[in-house]
């Protein structure tokens, strides 16, 4: 930058400085002067303040002490309602107070007028309650005297008055003609409140330094009824009692008033009038702020000046609002009420502490000045940050300027997993956790609006409409993850057990799995109902294939044997022929009758202690020449010892017997099969294993079904059912029975718990 534009840029700051100084010095100027000018002089406006009511409810509670003083059983119902309402809240019940006051017409089994009875009490008693509060704050300040009407004896005083040695005022003609009240400059004001017969309001003078209508005002608050609210919600006959025959004067000195301020700054409070309104004031404050922002908007424009680019001026827009709002409500306030900020606190602490009083004085004004030069400053730095709305373009400098546009994605990713999660709430979760988060997250937001005071209405009408939309958008979401679990539901009633569901279904996405696992039991009830109807044909199959063939051998013999030239020799072979034949039919049956028993449990076990490895060794020997027939090598490994076990002793023989006899029709010839014994603790288990003789094609679950055969050609004799009566004899004795194929390696294993 050369030295030219140094001394522009020098000459925009001289100017800036002028143009937030001459505003900040006119309203130094203009605000006292203004507000001496509306008050009349530089003092209180008491016409137009709490103080009016304040002297009245003082006159109420020393009343009620001078009764009190009497007959300390009264209440302040008894007081200011002694002819219209009976006392309840003096120690009676409710039975014996209705009782009591029978005879004012009250019906007793009315207890409507009991409550409102009870209600009236308790709103005397709050406002004489705080009538005396406010009256305890300001005693010790306020001067009082309370006299006779009609003797002019003082019956009570708290202080003695200037130049005289028993009273203030003699009379009420003495307080109107007193010239030395009139013209002290030590008092603030002097009042009386003059009560005549039946509590007739007779004068209430006022006096202060102020010309205003005090006096009227003080009459009318006096003439006015603390109570009227309960003679127009209860009862219009209801009648407020005020004091008779007393005369309540005050007085309070400059220092005590102002001392009073101090102590309790809310105890005294001005209202809304129009001889003390600044509107006018307030108009000229904003005319001024005007100027500084319109200079601060212009000046930029001014290119050799070259101002309005400092980086001041580039600080986030949220910054620039907070403190905007803040410093224009402060100004508004200090401007439109003439006693805000309007106590000389600078100069009071100064003047304490031993300075001159033209130094305090001068410290005073620079400390005011200075606050409106802050107030203008702020103005004319806001409407600088403004202006880069304009020059910039809002988008870019929503981009560039708007802290919270540089969080918005952040923002967003963050709301949408909030949504998200809504819509992906676990029902089988305790809520809990969730809701406390939903009523924390409103809490705070709530929280963000009520610090907002009047603008929170708008911003609550704001977030009620957001609420409103979001929660439609959330519900209409809802809906439609509600019909596609119909869809979904209504495509498994009608049988197709193999849809699917595309979509997320948010909320519902717990009953996707539900879905599943019905459709997978439902194949599964269909596979078991298909397997369980081919098991039925091949079942009639089975049994009409292995009834029929003995039947037909036993029919043709019996035919052959009917022929009258047939050799001895032929009749012989032929009857062996069918007591073999009948013999298998007859183990056919058998075995059909005890798989049926044992399928429907109706087996009757005699259980007994048996020692299981004997028993399996006394089978073995009784089918030694089948295994010898068969070439089989058996290689037994069993305990040295008894296993006794409590079994049915008929049963577990015809499952061994099962098994060793399949081993012998099955295993390969010449081959060695394997018998091992496990005793543990907790169970005994029998394992055999053989080499088959045919490819194991067949599945292990399946070999155990009835009427389910290793030949599928059915070659062999036998029924088919051997392992299905040994599976179910070992599952009725409580024990398991398993077969694994490896290969060519066919294993059973059985197994008892102890």
């Amino acid at each position: 930058m050369d030295t030219k534009s140094k001394n522009f840029h020098k000459l925009a700051v001289i100017l800036i400085c002028l143009i937030i100084l001459l505003p900040s010095a006119a309203m130094m100027v203009v605000r006292p002067h203004y507000i001496k000018e509306k008050t009349g002089k530089d003092e209180f406006p008491f016409a137009y303040s709490s103080v009016m009511e304040q002297l009245v409810t003082n006159s109420y509670v020393l009343y009620a002490e001078e009764l009190l003083s009497q007959d300390k059983t009264l209440t302040p119902c008894d007081i200011f309602f002694p002819d219209n309402v009976f006392s309840y809240s003096s120690g009676l019940d409710a039975q014996t107070a209705t009782e009591e006051f029978a005879e004012d017409t009250v019906d007793s089994s009315d207890g409507s007028y009991l409550a409102d009875t009870i209600w009236i009490e308790d709103q005397v008693q709050a406002s004489y309650d705080d009538w005396s509060s406010t009256f305890s704050q300001m005693r010790s300040y306020l001067e009082y005297e309370i006299l006779d009407r009609t003797t002019g004896k003082i019956l009570d005083s708290n202080h003695s008055a200037p130049g005289t040695k028993s009273s203030t005022y003699q009379s009420l003609e003495e307080i109107q003609t007193d010239s030395v009240l009139k013209n002290s400059s030590d008092y603030a004001f002097a009042a009386a409140i003059e009560y005549g017969e039946n509590g007739n309001i007779e004068s209430t003078p006022f006096f202060s330094h102020e010309k205003s209508t005090a006096s009227q005002a003080l009459n009318e608050k006096a003439k006015s009824n603390p109570f009227s609210y309960i003679s127009e919600s209860e009862d219009p006959n209801l009648t407020f009692r005020r004091p008779e025959n007393r005369i309540y004067c005050y007085t309070i000195t400059k220092d005590s008033l102002k001392a009073l301020t101090e102590d309790y700054p809310g105890i005294i409070y001005t209202y809304n009038s129009s001889d003390t309104s600044t509107e006018d004031l307030m108009i000229f404050f904003l005319t001024l702020s005007g100027i500084v922002a319109g200079a601060a908007l212009l000046l930029p424009f001014i290119r050799p000046l070259n101002t309005g680019r400092e980086r001041i001026f580039q600080v986030p827009f949220e910054l620039v609002v907070l403190i905007s709002i803040s410093v224009l409500s402060i100004s508004v306030a200090v401007s439109a009420d003439p006693y805000t900020m309007n106590q000389q606190s600078i100069y009071s602490v100064l003047t304490s502490i031993g300075w001159q009083d033209s130094a305090a004085n001068a410290a005073q004004y620079l400390w005011g000045l200075l606050g409106w030069v802050m107030i203008f400053s702020v103005f004319y730095w806001t409407a600088g940050c403004a202006r880069l709305i304009f020059s910039m373009g809002p988008r870019q400098y929503i981009r560039e300027h708007v802290f919270c546009y540089r969080f918005f994605p952040w923002m967003k990713k963050i709301w949408a997993q909030i949504y998200d999660n809504l819509l992906h709430i676990n029902l089988k979760e305790d809520a809990n956790r969730l809701l406390i988060k939903i009523v924390l997250v409103n809490f705070i937001i709530l929280g963000f609006i009520s610090l907002l005071w009047v603008w929170g209405l708008a911003a609550l009408l704001v977030y009620s409409i957001a609420l409103f939309f979001l929660l439609r958008k959330y519900f209409r979401k809802i809906q439609d993850q509600y019909q596609l679990l119909l869809e979904a539901t209504n495509e498994l009633a009608q049988g197709n057990l193999n849809g699917t569901i595309p979509e997320d279904l948010g909320v519902f996405e717990p009953f996707r799995e539900e879905i599943d696992k019905i459709q997978t039991g439902f194949r599964k009830a269909v596979d078991e109902e298909v397997k369980s109807t081919k098991m039925k044909t091949d079942l009639i199959t089975n049994v009409s294939h292995d009834l029929k063939t003995p039947l037909t051998a036993i029919i043709t013999y019996v035919d052959l044997l009917k022929q009258p030239d047939l050799p001895e020799e032929e009749k012989t072979r032929y009857i062996g022929i069918l007591d073999q034949k009948a013999n298998r039919l007859k183990y056919l049956i058998e075995d059909l009758f005890e798989i049926s028993k044992a399928t429907s449990k109706a087996v009757t076990l005699n259980i007994a202690d048996i020692d299981l490895i004997s028993l399996l060794l006394q089978v073995k020997l009784e089918l030694q020449d089948k295994i010898e027939a068969a070439g089989l090598n058996f290689r037994m490994n069993l305990p040295e010892h008894k296993v006794i076990l409590p079994l049915d002793g008929q049963r577990t023989y015809r499952i061994l017997e099962n098994l060793l006899v399949n081993i012998t029709k099955y295993a390969l010839p010449g081959t060695r099969v394997y018998v091992h014994a496990e005793d543990t603790e907790n169970h005994v288990k029998i394992i055999m294993k053989n080499i088959s003789a045919t490819e194991l094609d067949f599945s292990p679950s399946e070999i155990t079904e009835r009427f389910v055969r290793g030949d599928a050609s059915r070659n062999t004799e036998g029924s088919g059912l051997g392992l299905a009566i040994a599976k179910s004899f070992t599952e009725l004795q409580g024990g398991r029975l398993e077969i694994f194929t490896d290969a060519d390696l066919f294993t059973v294993e059985i197994t008892f718990l102890k």
